[in-house]
């Protein structure tokens, strides 16, 4: 039943963001049996509120009483917004220009702004994982192909860690060690995350390592979701699953 759950939120979920497509999801910290959403998605939930995400605003609205949903409170928002992702009790917009970072209130805490490219962000640990593309699908012709690290263990000053270049990112899901990465024509992307912390010096420092094994280089690629095992993978037309419980991963047949 976990699987149906979580797949039927990717389907409402996956396909937003930099592109067309459906306009729903969750996020990490959603409350339990809210599933969990694509990094593409526009709307997700945390604690008792819903929030979403259009070219103007986001806007929350109380769910506490599910059968009685009612608008909350709504504030402005940056015009090149993209995507949005919730993390221990705040919300990562990502933007062309960078990511946004509010509170269950919908107060702006802290921002990270950065070459101007597509921008969406998954979050574990307090390490932001951001993907950064150019290309149509988010209006823009220039901009980076690169996956950003942040420090956002304080939301309130997010401090760069590094980046690694890729060849033209969009979604990306991680689960522990697992990173998976939507990369263009380079397909689906696995790669071993290492995250390393210095009390001494204050720093971390991210290192991913290519699983060239468990990639899968012919897959058509735009927006991923990895939860417990099992990995859900859409291009926008269609949806594949994987087992990665034992790799290199075991493909568990299309949904149609």
């Amino acid at each position: 039943m976990k699987y149906f759950i979580l797949t039927m939120t990717f389907l409402a979920a996956i396909m937003i963001g930099c592109g067309s497509g459906l306009t729903s999801g969750t996020s990490d910290s959603a409350s339990a049996g809210t599933g969990k959403g694509g990094s593409m998605a526009r709307f997700t939930i945390s604690g008792d509120k819903l929030y979403t995400l259009n070219d103007r605003y986001i806007n929350a609205f109380d769910i506490s009483v599910p059968d009685r949903p009612s608008p909350d409170i709504s504030q402005p928002v940056p015009f090149d917004v993209e995507t949005l992702y919730a993390y221990d009790k705040y919300l990562y917009v990502g933007a062309e220009s960078g990511v946004y970072i509010y509170n269950q209130e919908l107060d702006k805490v802290g921002e990270f702004t950065h070459t101007k490219s597509c921008d969406p962000v998954v979050i574990q640990n307090g390490i932001a994982f951001v993907t950064l593309s150019s290309g149509s699908r988010c209006r823009l012709t220039s901009g980076e192909n690169t996956i950003q690290f942040l420090d956002v263990r304080d939301p309130l000053q997010p401090k760069f860690i590094g980046k690694k270049n890729m060849v033209h990112p969009t979604g990306l899901g991680i689960d522990g060690k697992n990173l998976f990465v939507c990369d263009g024509v380079g397909g689906l992307k696995l790669f071993d995350v290492n995250v390393t912390q210095s009390n001494e010096t204050n720093t971390t420092s991210v290192v991913l390592t290519y699983n060239r094994a468990s990639s899968q280089p012919d897959i058509d690629c735009y927006d991923v979701i990895a939860h417990k095992d099992l990995l859900v993978v859409s291009n926008g037309e269609d949806v594949k699953q994987f087992d990665y419980s034992h790799l290199p991963m075991a493909p568990l047949g299309d949904i149609k």
